[in-house]
């Protein structure tokens, strides 16, 4: 079964990110900052009074997968995030709804070696999936 996780956003800069959020969402706390240097990004995350988590993902490095996205001045609030049991299970059914992945599943720093992976759903949002136990 899936689990919402988190709602991932863009951003150029992870204080710049995180004092605009400040401006429309009350925040109850802040992650430590997270270095991906395998994804290529830097990440916190941020929780609001209602236990919403909301990823802020800026570039680290020139080879990341946000600098493409900011120049293009869109798409910033980027995916939604699941965790899932059955990694390779949900991955198959995903590929089998039509959905198409963004790449291979990596291990996440931020998710402690868990893989993630990412697919374009036919609506044009992306759904990242994460493994809940790390193989």
């Amino acid at each position: 079964m899936n689990k919402f996780h988190h709602i991932g956003i863009f951003v150029k800069d992870l204080e710049y990110g995180k004092s605009e959020i400040e401006k429309f969402i009350d925040i109850s706390s802040v992650s430590d900052e997270i270095v991906d240097e395998l994804i290529g990004v830097k990440i916190i995350f941020v929780k609001d009074n209602s236990n919403v988590t909301y990823e802020l993902v800026a570039p680290n490095g020139n080879d990341n997968p946000v600098t493409g996205v900011l120049k293009r001045g869109k798409d910033y609030l980027n995916h939604i995030a699941y965790e899932c049991d059955s990694f390779e299970n949900e991955i198959n059914k995903l590929r089998s709804k039509g959905l198409i992945p963004l790449g291979k599943a990596k291990k996440a720093k931020a998710f402690q070696g868990a893989k993630v992976i990412f697919f374009l759903s036919p609506m044009g949002f992306i759904i990242e999936l994460i493994e809940t136990e790390p193989k």
